[in-house]
């Protein structure tokens, strides 16, 4: 596997991290810069700022909010070409799902 020589700073073996947790921690907060983690030579985890995982989670929790919202409005519009109704609650929404899909 290659890495970047960027990358290559911010690569620490389990071991050595473990060995100097509390330091690895303390450079990580300072840096603001993520460490990856391996074992044999290949990547197994990676720690980032706390405020970064913040950031990602909240992102994340923004984008799936805004294709749920989407996907609804979608499968609305395709109930509505069929002549079906739109499901009133989140059960009927799974009932009528499984009854489309041919599962129930």
């Amino acid at each position: 596997m290659v890495y970047s020589t960027h990358t290559m700073l911010n690569v620490i073996n389990i071991t050595q991290a473990r060995q100097n947790l509390s330091h690895l921690i303390d450079e990580i907060v300072a840096t603001q810069q993520p460490k990856i983690l391996i074992r044999e030579s290949m990547p197994q985890a990676v720690i980032i700022p706390y405020e970064q995982y913040a950031r990602n989670e909240e992102n994340w929790k923004q984008e799936f909010k805004k294709r749920t919202i989407s996907a609804r409005k979608s499968f609305k519009t395709a109930l509505a070409k069929q002549g079906i109704p739109y499901p009133k609650s989140e059960e009927a929404m799974y009932a009528l799902v499984d009854k489309l899909s041919g599962r129930h």
